[in-house]
């Protein structure tokens, strides 16, 4: 049964439009990301398990400071907190190549990925706080999301079959910024006034902002979002660490790798304008869950297959299914949080992805180098798949969606 959704409320179309283009660059860094490094590492001759600690590092300041960067996002204002983190990223970038020592290189990977998933919380809390997470506009955000992820991965892999290493860390420079570009055109009157200037203490954690976030976690609806967040987080960062090495593994090119990557991500941008009219015929959360298992599916079996045409057909099925969850996580996700907490929100989300994020490539890697690539690829995603038929169940034995 499907629930009524409320008229969305009347945005500025150069609004829209700001919020929509810092959710394509920030969004689409890692899609970016996840063509170039497992590559560069590759062509290192690091072991499985050391190139999942390195693409698994991104998420480990989130993990720590999300909550803290929510609350500085909804104390000092979306566009503030973007623009200082894009300008990190553009600054770090272009040192990976220059400092190829793996050590440093974690360090650089942490840092650049604590920053950039700033950006993307400043997207998310902008389409919460000024569109309200309305259906009408989740469809049009998600779509500029992939439309990122649709340009991006071609261009890293052709910079990277042309001009290499440093063809492939260009585009992802690029990338970052278009992440400061577009923190310009966001809406100075989304940041609140401040009663005085910035100072050290504004910026640091605190204890009070944690318990916030931790309550809001407790809320049934909220939980919920989060538990299924994770796991359909945990099969797309494997899409981000051992999907380009398998393909590189059976010949593919960084020029096909990019295809497949881009085809469903054109497939998830075409998807994605359907979450509206979805949302009538379809119950959300419901729907949710089963496009967030068949994304699971579809990165779990990728191994079982060699063909670039099967290879495609899985991209196509994945993209699909990644384009209508995405809005719906989105959109579900604002209507858990009060406006004015749409920042501590997203930071609850993010905390929650990055720690799923950060434990599933590590985890491949490990089952990777002691059953062979493909194999992990089979466990990892059976594992996602059983804590699914958890929720689903939970679902089934509780009334927890028809509060959401």
């Amino acid at each position: 049964m499907a629930k009524e959704v409320g008229e969305p409320p009347k945005v500025a179309v150069k609004t829209q439009g700001a919020i929509y283009l810092a959710g394509l660059f920030s969004n689409s860094m890692s899609d970016v990301a996840s063509v170039v490094l497992p590559l560069w590492l590759a062509s290192m001759d690091v072991s499985t398990a050391v190139i999942g600690l390195v693409v698994g590092a991104k998420h480990l300041l989130p993990l720590l400071f999300a909550i803290h960067g929510g609350s500085l996002i909804d104390r000092l204002g979306a566009r503030r907190v973007m623009l200082v983190c894009a300008a990190i990223s553009v600054a770090v970038l272009p040192l990976f190549p220059v400092y190829a020592w793996v050590p440093l290189i974690l360090l650089l990977q942490m840092i650049n990925g604590l920053v950039s998933s700033m950006c993307w919380m400043v997207a998310q809390a902008s389409f919460g706080r000024v569109l309200h997470g309305h259906p009408v506009y989740a469809g049009p955000f998600a779509f500029s999301l992939r439309m990122g992820s649709f340009i991006g991965p071609p261009l890293a892999g052709l910079a990277w079959d042309v001009y290499g290493v440093w063809g492939g860390f260009g585009v992802l420079t690029v990338w970052a910024m278009g992440m400061f570009v577009s923190g310009f055109a966001l809406p100075r009157s989304d940041d609140p006034v401040l009663a005085h200037k910035i100072e050290l203490a504004d910026l640091a954690p605190r204890m009070s902002d944690y318990k916030a976030a931790f309550a809001l976690a407790l809320v049934p609806a909220m939980f919920l979002v989060l538990i299924i967040s994770v796991f359909r987080i945990a099969a797309s960062s494997i899409q981000d660490s051992f999907y380009p090495v398998y393909l590189t593994s059976i010949g593919l090119s960084g020029a096909q790798i990019g295809l497949l990557i881009t085809l469903s991500s054109a497939v998830a941008a075409a998807s994605a304008l359907s979450v509206g009219r979805a949302t009538q015929i379809f119950d959300p959360l419901w729907l949710l869950i089963v496009m967030s298992i068949g994304s699971i599916v579809a990165i779990g079996i990728t191994p079982l297959f060699t063909s670039i045409v099967m290879l495609g057909i899985i991209a196509v099925v994945r993209g699909f299914c990644m384009g209508l969850s995405q809005p719906l996580m989105l959109s579900l996700l604002v209507g858990a949080a009060e406006r004015n907490a749409q920042g501590l929100g997203v930071a609850l989300r993010t905390t929650a992805n990055r720690a799923a994020a950060a434990v599933t490539p590590m985890t491949m890697g490990v089952v990777a180098a002691i059953f062979g690539l493909q194999a992990s690829f089979l466990v990892v995603g059976g594992a996602l798949l059983g804590g699914m038929a958890l929720v689903v169940i939970y679902v089934r034995r509780t009334a927890i969606d028809r509060e959401v």
